[in-house]
Order: structure tokens, then sequence, then C-alpha cells
């Protein structure tokens, strides 16, 4: 079997060989692997006791053009027609764990793709300087250059996601991802094509969800009347509406993550003005990160290509075709089929490689190589064999089509009632 990461296999197989006391060669690691990925569930009781961890690589640790290229296959053309005629791009938040980055980048990677990164100020400098090595090598890489800090109350992560959208605003792409640094893949760029299409410009945005929806906090002492906002230019006629003008913006709450249009991204960046919004959400209170996008995606009076009326949010059957990302929420640890919990949410782990297979979504949180590393290795792998080796399996198309955010958009076509579609799904 070929492998992709080769330092990152010498890590783990010297790992491997400390705890067991043997090692002769890759072997191992594929035994390793394998039964992770089948869930063998005896293997996997005796190893979650002997997790393998990571920390940050060394300013040592080359990353080189040569050197990154010699850890991954990064093919010059598409792999397919149908992936070079509907090419991505990605909007990722990023801080930490530079090695995990690059490897989740090699799975992702395409030719005709874009991939734009927000760095936390606060980073490691030796993190920054090996993902501006990274972005040295590929044209189709960006970084945004005025640096904001990042933390867990979200500030910032809307703003890199604005900064990006700009960045890229004369790139061809279809849909654009909203994500963050421990955002890893879960499906082929082929199979996200062939899903995509499906979509048919829908937004994948967080909606009705009851854990996310709640609670609200923003700066009540700003005005968020349209006027105040400036969110209409001179041309618009909505700019002219002066009870429009008196209307207050409803805020809605969701996740950051989400999968968007090119179209809607266009009508973002060159029919409205986000801005002042944009400012008046960026703060350090909890959750500042997960109000700006379900507002703006949800509004009546701005209807980006792709809304859906905020009246939805009522509705959890919304939330549950929501296929951006798969978190498991926990703060409990015993909760957690690892047994561990960061700020809430389940940390992955051997025991969920198995399970993981079998997600629907495009995206999972989150692996973390501090916790184990092992988990995140086998998985990358798992996915470079799914990309460039084993058989393509055809996507449940009866799933996706499916979506209660998909309905939405064709029943959009034919009615105009968008309160009663939110009833009628």
């Amino acid at each position: 079997m070929k492998f992709i990461f080769q330092y990152f296999i010498v890590k783990i197989i010297l790992l491997l060989c400390i705890t067991f006391g043997c090692c002769e060669d890759d072997n191992l690691l594929i035994e390793y692997c394998n039964k992770l990925l089948i869930g063998d569930f005896r293997y996997i009781a005796k190893e979650k006791n002997n997790r393998l961890s990571m920390s940050e690589v060394s300013l040592g640790f080359s990353t080189s053009c040569a050197h990154i290229k010699s850890r991954g296959y990064y093919p010059d053309k598409p792999l397919t027609e149908e992936e070079a005629n509907f090419p991505l791009a990605f909007s990722i938040n990023v801080y930490t764990d530079y090695l995990k980055l690059e490897q989740q980048f090699a799975i992702m990677y395409a030719p005709q793709n874009h991939y734009c990164y927000g760095i936390d100020k606060k980073s490691d400098p030796i993190f920054k300087t090996k993902v501006y090595s990274l972005a040295k090598c590929f044209p189709n890489i960006y970084i945004v250059k005025n640096e904001k800090n990042l933390d867990h109350s979200g500030v910032n992560g809307n703003l890199y996601n604005y900064e990006c959208m700009k960045l890229l605003n004369d790139k061809n792409y279809k849909y654009l991802f909203l994500l963050q640094n421990d955002d890893a893949p879960l499906k082929t760029d082929l199979e996200l094509v062939k899903i995509l299409k499906i979509y048919n410009s829908t937004i994948d945005m967080n909606i009705g969800d009851p854990i996310s929806k709640k609670p609200i906090i923003i700066n009540r002492r700003k005005s968020l009347k349209f006027k105040a906002l400036k969110m209409f230019k001179k041309h618009d006629k909505r700019y002219h509406n002066k009870a429009l003008g008196k209307t207050k913006i409803k805020i809605q709450k969701g996740l950051l993550q989400a999968t968007i249009s090119k179209k809607t991204v266009d009508y973002i960046i060159n029919e409205i003005n986000i801005k002042k919004l944009l400012d008046i959400l960026n703060t350090k209170k909890p959750y500042s990160d997960e109000v700006l996008w379900p507002t703006i995606f949800t509004n009546s009076y701005l209807q980006v290509p792709g809304w859906q009326h905020y009246l939805c949010n009522k509705r959890a059957i919304f939330s549950k075709h929501y296929m951006t990302r798969k978190t498991i929420f926990g703060r409990k640890r015993k909760k957690c089929i690892s047994g561990f919990s960061r700020n809430g949410i389940c940390i992955l782990g051997i025991e969920s490689l198995s399970t993981i297979k079998e997600w629907p979504h495009f995206f999972a949180n989150k692996f973390r190589s501090s916790f184990d590393a092992g988990a995140s290795m086998c998985w990358l792998q798992y996915m470079y064999n799914k990309k460039f080796f084993l058989p393509f399996k055809e996507i449940n198309e009866n799933f996706y089509m499916r979506s209660s955010l998909i309905k939405y958009q064709k029943l959009k076509e034919i009615r105009k009632n968008h309160v009663k579609i939110c009833k009628m799904i």
C-alpha cells in the first residue's frame, strides 16, 4: 500500500515501536489503521489507552516545496472532467497544528480549486511560517494579509471569511466552503462535486438547530436599522425605501460553517454592503461568529441568492439536513465516544473512525493531534486511498435530494409565500 504522509508515518511508527517494542516495517501501521477503520472493538478498547499524540512541528521541519510535494501527491490536472467543470473554493480560519493542515490540504487539493486561509495573529511564529511556505508552493492558495486575533468567542472569524470572499472575487468556482482549523474532510473532491450539483445553488446552512440557534448575544447599543447599516447602494431601489430604512434587520444564529454558491458570494460582495453589520456583530461576546451568516442568509429584505426565510429557524427539520459539518456536542466526557471533550465539543478519536465513514456530511469536527494523532492520520490515509485508489462509490443522490433546504429552494420557484413554505416542509 502506498502512503502519502511519509514524515507522519515515520513518526507514528516510532511511537508504535516505543509502545510495543517492535516494528520492522509499515505493515504494523497498516494493520493498526485497518483495525480502527473496520471498528475492531476489542482492538480499539486496548489501543485507546495508548493514544498517539503529536505537538506542533519544529522550525527544522522542512516546508520547502520539494519536501511538501514529497509528502503528498498534488496532481497538476483535474482528476475528472466533471471536477474540472465544477471548481470549488475554501475559506479556512487556522491557528495551530500545521502538519494536520498540510495533510488535510493534500486530501482536498485539486488544481482547479482555490484555498484561502485566515491565520490567527496570536499563532506561533513557526506555524505562520509553515503556512506561508505552503502558500508559496501553490498558485491557488491565498492568505489574508491583515492578521487579526482569533479566539473561542469567534471574534474576527466572519471578518476572515469576508476577506477571503474578496480575495476570491475574480476566481472561477461554483461553491465556497466556510471552515475552521479542525474541520476534517469526509468527502473527496469528486463526491463534493456530485453532491453540490444536486444542491443547485442552495445554501447549506445551520438553521433551526435547537443547540446552535441560542443564545444570541450582540451589542444592542448599535442601531440595526437598515439605514444605519448602509447595506444598500445608491442605484438599488431599496436604498430609497424610507420604511425599509427604519426596519431592523432580524438577527439569527446558527454556525459559521456553511457551503454557499458563487452566486451568493457575488451578491454579498458586489450588490450589497455588509461591512457595517459585520463590524457591529464582530465582538468578543460568546458565539459572535455564529450570527452574521445566518442573519444574511435568512433575511427577506436582502434576498441573497439561495436565501431562506428566518421563520424556518423555528423548525428543527432544517438543521437535520445541514451537511457542511458534523459536530457532536457534549460538555460531559461520558457523552463522547472518545471520552474527551473540548469547549463543549466531542473530540474524535480512534473509536470514531468506523462511524464517520458512514456520515453523509462534508466535514467532521474535530480531530486534535495533541489528543489522538493516530486517529487523524489513519482517517486521512483512508481519504487518500478513497481519492486515488479505491473504486468510486456513487453517492446516495436520493438522500441529498430529500434535504429540506433543497426542497425549500424548489418550492420558492412556484410559491411566493415563504412563511408557508417553512411550514410545508
